[in-house]
């Protein structure tokens, strides 16, 4: 399956967006869905669960589609319809946008999307079945923007845009958004919070919606255990995270799963195309992704992102 537009195409498309998106009132809004065929009016029709990944994606790397792939194939009937959101951020809580440019980043989240569609219907195909509860033909990836830092936020955002919503109905999904272990000790950090900084603010992810965690068990140790890992949860569930305007039941509504395959960082890439070991970069992005990279020379010369 390919995509009928080539990354650089969009390029133009994507540069006028993000030049017309600041002075919007929108908050969020869907720029591209993959495959092609797929109607750019909101979904149809409407879907059970939404699984957002939100990252700078600078660049995606093989890490961001195994999170992609194993939500997707993970979700039972319950959850079904289902659609995925590759999310980004024109603003970030910690990071200014370089070195690679927004609507760059964007072309290389179609490269991403369209392998993560391209892995989900062959890993059906080589069980010789469809991908149970799914029409192949209606599931997408769309390539989205917002302009919150905070999760609670682009939840929000993305629930006030209605851009999901069963027009007869008005009923929205549930948001499922896709997190590494590293991005949950940030959502649960009350520094992001001021200016009471407390955890109250979460309730406006947590009341409807859920996080699925992949854990970090690489990096040196850096992030400990599974089950130093684990007990970030298990402080919410116990009760020890009351007293910063945390509840017990996010608890329930926080699932962590394994990681699987080599940690993969954006910096390591990014230090990869300075050292020029393609070998390296392709291993950690994928084959396209590193196309792209390569032929429009980016990270060269990069001072970080």
């Amino acid at each position: 399956m390919q995509s009928s537009q080539s990354p650089s195409v969009l390029l133009p498309q994507f540069r006028s967006s993000l030049q017309s998106f600041p002075s919007s009132p929108s908050t969020f809004l869907v720029l591209h869905t993959l495959p092609a065929s797929t109607p750019s009016s909101a979904p149809s029709p409407w879907i059970r669960t939404l699984h957002v990944l939100d990252s700078s994606f600078n660049p995606p790397t093989r890490a961001h589609l195994r999170i992609a792939l194993s939500a997707l194939t993970s979700t039972n009937n319950a959850t079904k319809p289902q659609r995925l959101l590759l999310l980004l951020a024109t603003q970030n809580a910690d990071k200014a946008p370089k070195p690679a440019a927004f609507e760059q980043r964007l072309a290389m989240m179609t490269i991403l999307a369209q392998d993560i569609l391209d892995r989900y219907h062959s890993n059906a195909k080589s069980h010789g079945c469809a991908v149970e509860g799914v029409d192949e033909e209606l599931f997408a990836v769309d390539i989205g923007v917002t302009k919150h830092p905070y999760f609670h936020d682009k939840a929000i955002s993305i629930d006030d845009a209605d851009y999901y919503t069963e027009q007869s109905t008005g009923e929205k999904p549930q948001q499922v958004h896709l997190l590494g272990f590293d991005s949950l000790t940030r959502l649960l950090d009350t520094k992001y919070y001021p200016p009471t900084h407390t955890l109250d603010p979460l309730s406006a992810l947590f009341d409807k919606h859920r996080i699925r965690v992949t854990r970090r068990i690489e990096d040196g140790g850096k992030y400990g255990t599974v089950e130093d890992q684990d007990r970030v949860r298990e402080a919410l569930a116990n009760g020890r995270r009351d007293s910063e305007g945390g509840r017990k039941e996010w608890a329930e509504r926080i699932e962590m799963v394994e990681g699987e395959g080599e940690t993969v960082s954006s910096t390591r890439v990014r230090e990869g195309v300075i050292d020029g070991d393609w070998a390296l970069v392709e291993r950690l992005v994928g084959k396209g992704v590193r196309e792209y990279v390569q032929n429009e020379r980016l990270y060269v010369g990069d001072n970080g992102g």
